[in-house]
Parts: C-alpha cells; sequence; structure tokens
C-alpha cells in the first residue's frame, strides 16, 4: 500500500469519527464566539443600522477568520495522524534492554494460591513482559536451593519461551530457596558481559526476580546491593502473605520422614528490602497485569541502547505538510486580523467617494 497512517486502516472509522467530533467541536466554539461579539456589539448599535452608520462596515469581513481558523484545526489533526507516502532508505535501529528474570522453582511455589500455582502464574508473567519488551534481550536463571543459567542472553524470544515452558519445580534438584545464590549468578552474567565489553552500565540492565520470598539461606539484601553496581533489580513478589498449605511431591515421601504440609507464607519483608538494596521496585502480583505494567514503567525508565540497525525501504512521514499548511492558515489568520483596520478605512473612503461624486438634482418650479 503506497499511503498510510500512523495507526492501522482497520481502525480509520475510528479515527475519522473522533476527528469529526474534534473538528464538530471547534466549528460549534467558532460559531458561540462570533454570535458573543455580535451581541456585544449590538448593545452599541442595531445590526441592520451598523453598515448605514460605521461607513467601511460589512460583517462578512470576518468570514475568511472563520474558515482560516477551521482549517488549521484540520490540518493539525492530519498532523497528528502523521500520513505516510512516497519511499525511501531508512535505518531502523532497535533500542534494547537486557533483563534477566530469576524465577524461584523452590517447591513453596507448587503452592496453589494464586492459581494454578504460583510458579505457574510466574510464568504467565514472565511471557507479559516478553511480550510488552519484543526488542529486549532476556536471559534466565531458575533457582531453587542452587541457581542454574538455563538460557543465556538472546533475543531470539522463541528459544527463552521454550526453555520457560520447559521449568517447573523440579528444574533445580537441591532443595531450599537460596535467593541471595540467584542473585549473584544474575550478576555473574552482567559482569561477564562488562569484561567482553569494556562498559560497565547499571541503567540498561535489569534483574527481575519472581520469588514467594521464602528464603532458606544467604543474604539476599547484600548481594543485591552488590549486583546493583550492574544492574537494577525489580522484584515480583508471588503467593499470599497469609499464607498457604503446601504438601510435598508424592515421589518426595518416601526418602522425607515428616511429611506433614506446612504453610508457606509471601515474604513481603525480604522481597522489599532486595529490591531497595538494588536500586528497583518491588511489587505484588496480581490477578490482572497491573503489576507487570508497573515492572514495565520500571523498565522504559532505563536508557537503552542499539542493540542493531537496518536499512529498509519505507513509506516516509510526511506529517510536516499537513503542519506547514496549519501554520500558513493559522498565519493567515493574524494578517488577515491586521489587514481588516486598513480594509475598513479603504471600504469607508470609497463609500465617502461615491458619496460625493452623486449628482444633485433641484427641480425648480416656477408659478
Amino acid at each position: 500500500m503506497g499511503f498510510e497512517f500512523i495507526f492501522p486502516f482497520r481502525q480509520l472509522h475510528w479515527w475519522l469519527g473522533l476527528a469529526l467530533l474534534f473538528m464538530a467541536f471547534i466549528v460549534i466554539g467558532l460559531r458561540m464566539l462570533e454570535k458573543r461579539r455580535q451581541a456585544r456589539l449590538d448593545h452599541f448599535v442595531k445590526a441592520g443600522l451598523a453598515p448605514r452608520l460605521l461607513l467601511g462596515y460589512d460583517p462578512s469581513m470576518r468570514r475568511p477568520l472563520f474558515w482560516l481558523t477551521a482549517m488549521g484545526f484540520a490540518f493539525l489533526a492530519l498532523t497528528f495522524a502523521q500520513p505516510h507516502w512516497g519511499q525511501a532508505w531508512q535505518e531502523i535501529r532497535q533500542q534494547s534492554h537486557d533483563i534477566i528474570v530469576c524465577l524461584d522453582t523452590s517447591q513453596s511455589m507448587s503452592a496453589a494460591n494464586p492459581a494454578p500455582s504460583r510458579i505457574e502464574r510466574a510464568k504467565q508473567k514472565v511471557l507479559s513482559i516478553l511480550d510488552l519488551t519484543p526488542g529486549d534481550r532476556f536471559a534466565l536463571v531458575a533457582f531453587a536451593g542452587a541457581p542454574a543459567l538455563e538460557c543465556p542472553l538472546t533475543h531470539d524470544l522463541g528459544y527463552f519461551k521454550s526453555v520457560l515452558d520447559a521449568i517447573d519445580t523440579d528444574t533445580i534438584s537441591m532443595e531450599g530457596t537460596d535467593i541471595a545464590a540467584a542473585v549473584r549468578e544474575a550478576e555473574k552474567v552482567f559482569r561477564e558481559e562488562s569484561e567482553k565489553s569494556g562498559i560497565i552500565d547499571n541503567n540498561s540492565r535489569a534483574i527481575i526476580l519472581i520469588s514467594d520470598g521464602e528464603q532458606v539461606s544467604g543474604d539476599a539484601a547484600a548481594e543485591a546491593e552488590n549486583a546493583a553496581d550492574f544492574a537494577r533489580v525489580y522484584v515480583i513478589g508471588v503467593g499470599d502473605p497469609d499464607g498457604t498449605e503446601v504438601r510435598l511431591p508424592d515421589w518426595m515421601t518416601q526418602y522425607v520422614r515428616n511429611t506433614a504440609p506446612h504453610m508457606s507464607k509471601l515474604d513481603e519483608d525480604t522481597l522489599a528490602r532486595v529490591a531497595v538494596s538494588g536500586k528497583g521496585g518491588y511489587v505484588r502480583s496480581t490477578p490482572d497485569n497491573s503489576d507487570i505494567d508497573q515492572i514495565y514503567g520500571y523498565v522504559q525508565k532505563l536508557t537503552a541502547y542499539a542493540a542493531a540497525s537496518d536499512i529498509r525501504f519505507r513509506l516516509v512521514n510526511r506529517y510536516q505538510w499537513p503542519l506547514a499548511f496549519a501554520i500558513v492558515c493559522f498565519a493567515g489568520e493574524g494578517v488577515w486580523i491586521a489587514l481588516m483596520p486598513w480594509l475598513r478605512t479603504w471600504r469607508m473612503r470609497k463609500a465617502r467617494g461615491a458619496a460625493a461624486s452623486i449628482p444633485v438634482s433641484m427641480e425648480t418650479t416656477h408659478g
């Protein structure tokens, strides 16, 4: 297609309707202002007598102001639609951030609150983040009693999703929850990246930790403070602060003597300390995606770097043309206002000259 707007053509009827409402508001507003002006004039002289008492007065002289203003706003609305036509070679730069997702896979993440389980809800949240940031580079660290880099930093989100789909509470064999080790593993990845590039930039990197916060070993807050030199640490808490009953899987009952269920609670205090120490932020998982919107807002505030560039033959954005016409219309309005006193004077002189040139005939009657 050789012509397009900033929005898809399937949405054209919605945007056209919005533009018509906008123009109707402008036209009605201009009419009301003109009526108020005419009402003020009527306080001094009746409209029908104005042309006879005020030489050079003509209401039609103000009509160009109405049309120039209306056309100016119409072109301004077209400017915001950003029409594209005519093709040219353009450089497309892909902006990116580096994000490492640290996903808790300990047994407490198998709790069914929130449904269907904490780990499944966490994986859904990760997929939502991927949908919002398709140009970013992601890595995945799964952790329980020990961390494991399951997916290195990559732009191949399809591969990342396949690895994520295979993650469950049996991925890490070592039992427990060592959040500190997970943060340390993510820091190690960023440290190696910095050594390769020679650049240490914590403003374009993020560690997103998703856990219920039931830390068994390690000092997660201290590790997050160290990791803050390489990346910002953001935390999503998954679970219920009031606690949820967790049962051991059947295959573990033959190896563990005490198989009684225990209460697993969301430890928001620990997770919040990790986020503060990592110079990031903490949010609790919500049924909707308001938590992901908040995390996305944090990530968008980070400095993006140019990950790649490409030369493509694309339609050119021609918003400058309607913007130029809008400026001409608004400028023409000002010029016409400046010319109106001169035009009135010229009409007044013309009217006086016409009145002086009328011959006076007197008919004398002799009786």
